[in-house]
């Protein structure tokens, strides 16, 4: 039998250190990824906390606004006032209703594994989903009612001369 070439051991040699490389680097991309599911979830949640606690505001002033509209119109008692107040109502329940679900700040997810991340992270989305629904709603209502005293102004400006 033939003695071994140095060649051989050379490439012996490369292959393990390939396969340390290898592991080491499989390691390290894991754990960043982690780090990138903590900072991401860490965030949805912190800006999620903050949009819910905003939208309770968010409903009063547009619902004074629409009052407030309303009355200029001479619409106070409308049926249309019924329906919102009803609306109102309902999406204020449904807030409550969000601010019990909502989301952990202070949990320690500092040794949660990659997969219950990415389960907390589909959760807190689909928590901000439901957040944004409301805020968007209430934007968009306030700024009709903005573009409704436009044109009271208007008419009342017409009115005068």
């Amino acid at each position: 039998m033939a003695d071994p070439h140095w060649t051989s051991y050379v490439g012996m040699a490369t292959g393990i250190l390939g396969a340390l490389t290898g592991i080491i680097g499989y390691r390290k991309a894991s754990s960043l990824k982690s780090l990138d599911l903590r900072l991401e979830l860490k965030k949805a949640t912190h800006d999620s906390l903050i949009d819910v606690h905003q939208i309770r505001e968010l409903i009063n002033k547009a619902n004074k606004s629409r009052q407030a509209v309303a009355a200029a119109k001479g619409m106070r008692q409308s049926g249309m006032m019924e329906k919102w107040k009803t609306e109102v109502e309902a999406d204020k329940v449904q807030l409550s209703e969000l601010l019990e679900i909502a989301p952990d700040s202070e949990e320690d997810i500092e040794r949660y594994p990659q997969s219950l991340l990415e389960s907390k992270l589909v959760e807190i989305h689909r928590f901000q989903r439901a957040v944004n629904g409301l805020k968007e709603k209430y934007i968009a209502e306030y700024q009709k009612d903005d573009e409704k005293r436009i044109q009271i102004r208007e008419d009342h400006r017409v009115g005068r001369q």
